[in-house]
């Protein structure tokens, strides 16, 4: 019976493979990224609203999770966003999983629950206008002992964009600051 194979040089592939070189190398780096959490990223907040989604939405997420996003506008904007769906764990003080937004000249807000439920302290319909241009959205996820399949909390769905021209002592949280379809978050 002959030996294990030892493939040298070929260690991702097989030395008869007719693929592309590295293909599996490329493969498994790809599979790798896609299960660790995200740690950052940077969006560009555009006229038109676009979305934001925890990971994974609307599934239930994963729990062990950390990731920002730095929402910027263009110069003389500022970006607003608003909840559409949030279903985060409940928890005393928003302490476990929690959604924390944060900007320039504000307090960082942290929020956790579910849309209408008295537990936790979930954002309602509140709109937040950075005081600049960018606005940062942090979520965060607790390590879970338990049955990672028992978690049926789906995370979020935010809209965000630009709005109009910050005057010039700056926007502020709750601001009416015109936009040019300011229905445009409206249900």
């Amino acid at each position: 019976m002959p030996g294990p194979r030892v493939w040298g040089k070929y260690l991702w592939r097989s030395p008869h493979s007719k693929g592309c070189p590295g293909a599996m190398w490329w493969l498994l780096l790809w599979g790798v990224l896609q299960a660790c959490p995200t740690r950052g990223s940077v969006l560009l907040a555009q006229e038109l609203p676009q979305q934001l989604t925890s990971p994974g939405y609307p599934e239930p997420y994963g729990k062990g999770q950390e990731s920002s996003t730095d929402i910027k506008a263009p110069e003389g904007f500022a970006v607003r966003l608003v909840f559409q769906d949030f279903d985060l764990e409940p928890s005393q003080d928003c302490a476990g999983d929690s959604v924390t937004i944060s900007f320039v000249g504000s307090d960082p807000s942290q929020f956790c629950g579910q849309q209408g439920s008295p537990l936790g302290r979930p954002p309602g319909q509140r709109e937040f206008v950075s005081s600049g241009r960018s606005l940062r959205l942090t979520f965060r996820t607790q390590p879970s002992s338990e049955n990672k399949t028992a978690h049926l909390h789906k995370g979020f769905l935010a809209l965000y964009q630009t709005v109009g021209e910050c005057p010039s002592w700056g926007c502020r949280e709750g601001a009416s600051v015109p936009s040019h379809d300011p229905g445009i978050f409206k249900p």
